[in-house]
């Protein structure tokens, strides 16, 4: 039965990807990139686990299922009549957006450079606490910044974009290489990528896609290694990481099964088998922990906000630094009907691309900024990309309200022939 599992949960992985593959845009878009993730971070895990003997009689078929019912919904969510957000259609000043850019990029950078400065121990492999996740709150700002520029710089050469991409890139590529992050490293490649696709319908190659995947899922079971190397020297040292044993760690990954898998295993027993939910109250309390200051309000006040949502099984003591995937909190908060998060979440992030490609630029920094965060929905926490536009809500959208033209001005400034071929993907 468990084998059974194994090549359906496989099959259902490659047709997505071969869905992403019919169709130039679709390298773009949310099912696509589900399917490259799952393919890449998780799949490995799962022959392992399949034959796992310690794991409780029949937990292995029931995440095995689920997450076959996840994909599903990544896919049917992505619904081809959705229509634009209204609330995009916004006109911009490129002169004042890239003003926007330079000060967020500038604020954003400031917080970047005092996080490298802290100890590898305090910021790589760990679970941060405290001044270092103050330092990322707010090095986000950079993002937008960089964002900004790569937009305007696709649409038409400027030196002051150039300059504010330029400045970004030392920061962005300092963290990316010391600290081993994926997901900022693939964030910066879609930047580039999503941005000339909007204003000049450049695509990667598809074969180049393919490549990369293999290469990404080759390497990805060894950034443990990188990020060790990192973390002692605070810096990569290449004559150590030239000696990481890439197909090694995949086979062992293969073999053995892995921890972020094996985490949503028994998570979802432990749910199934109490059957008690939090019924989405673990959304609140991921925003409570991430957007209320503890140093400001003290401990106990920001304890007060937090809904109580069922505990875990004692004998449930996950790796540091592993995840426990987005499907183990969806069925943690409804059952199998938990899986209905990844269908909204499609079904919002296609709104958002099809916005994206009517020329809108408001939609076309949302997608730029959202797509990493909501792939990893399925391979980190469903929380992440809710984070992500709080946080845009917050910080983004007053600073780009200063770039906003009066809608007395009728000039569409931002306004590109509509792509329509884009639309029906």
């Amino acid at each position: 039965m468990s084998t059974l599992l194994v090549f359906c949960l496989f099959g259902g992985v490659i047709l997505l990807i071969c869905w992403g593959m019919m169709r130039r845009e679709r390298i773009y878009e949310f099912p696509f990139l589900t399917g490259v993730i799952t393919f890449s971070f998780i799949l490995p895990q799962v022959p392992g686990l399949a034959s796992e003997r310690f794991l409780p009689e029949g937990a292995f078929a029931r995440a095995a299922l689920f997450m076959m019912l996840c994909l599903f919904m990544c896919w049917w969510g992505w619904s081809r009549t959705a229509k634009p957000f209204a609330f995009f259609r916004i006109d911009f000043d490129e002169t004042r957006l890239l003003i926007v850019a330079a000060v967020l990029s500038v604020a954003g950078a400031y917080f970047y450079f005092k996080l490298s400065r802290l100890p590898g121990e305090l910021t790589i492999a760990v679970q941060m606490t405290g001044v270092p996740v103050m330092y990322i709150f707010f090095s986000r700002l950079l993002s937008y910044g960089l964002a900004i520029a790569v937009l305007c710089l696709a649409r038409r050469f400027s030196w002051l974009a150039l300059a504010v991409l330029a400045f970004d890139l030392v920061f962005y590529l300092d963290r990316i290489v010391i600290t081993g992050k994926r997901a900022e490293a693939v964030e910066l490649i879609m930047m580039f990528a999503l941005a000339w696709w909007f204003y000049k319908g450049w695509a990667i190659p598809r074969t180049f896609v393919i490549i990369a995947l293999f290469l990404g899922t080759l390497s990805m079971n060894s950034m443990g290694d990188y990020r060790a190397i990192t973390k002692a020297n605070d810096a990569p040292v290449w004559d150590d990481i030239k000696r990481i044993d890439v197909i090694g760690n995949l086979e062992k990954v293969f073999r053995d099964g892995g921890d972020e898998m094996r985490n949503a295993i028994m998570r979802i027993d432990n749910t199934a088998n109490t059957l008690q939910f939090d019924y989405g109250k673990f959304h609140w309390n991921r925003l409570v922990f991430n957007f209320v200051p503890a140093q400001l309000v003290g401990v106990e006040v920001k304890q007060s906000f937090m809904l109580p949502v069922p505990v875990q099984s004692r004998d449930y003591n996950p790796v540091l630094g592993t995840t426990e995937t987005g499907m183990a909190d969806a069925f943690g908060s409804f059952w199998y009907l938990g899986a209905f998060k990844f269908f909204l979440l499609a079904y919002l992030v296609r709104r958002i691309w099809v916005t994206a490609n009517t020329g809108e630029f408001a939609a076309q920094f949302t997608y730029l900024l959202s797509i990493i965060p909501s792939m990893h929905a399925i391979s980190h926490q469903t929380d992440w990309v809710l984070m992500v536009w709080v946080h845009m809500l917050m910080f983004a959208a007053p600073a780009l309200s200063f770039a906003v033209i009066p809608a007395r001005v009728q000039q569409r400034r931002y306004a590109i022939p509509s792509l329509t071929s884009q639309a029906g993907g």
